[in-house]
């Protein structure tokens, strides 16, 4: 009789556990950076560029790209 006590005890601990584990991946997954994250921070790093500073920018660039140097 005892044996049939435990065995939902056991099922309940292992659900309250799977539980758990599922809500921290999910509190996980939502506070990951997105690639949208890091390129509309790099839009407002851009507009924020007097024209000058971003027609600089945008030469460097095009030198990196043409001499096959990416980061």
């Amino acid at each position: 009789m005892i044996a049939l006590g435990i065995l939902p005890m056991i099922f309940s601990l292992c659900a309250a556990i799977c539980g758990v584990v599922l809500l921290v991946l999910i509190f996980l997954d939502f506070r990951k950076t997105r690639i949208d994250d890091g390129i509309s921070a790099f839009h407002r790093h851009i507009d924020a560029l007097s024209p000058q500073a971003r027609r600089d920018s945008i030469v460097r660039n095009d030198n990196d790209s043409n001499r096959g140097q990416y980061r």
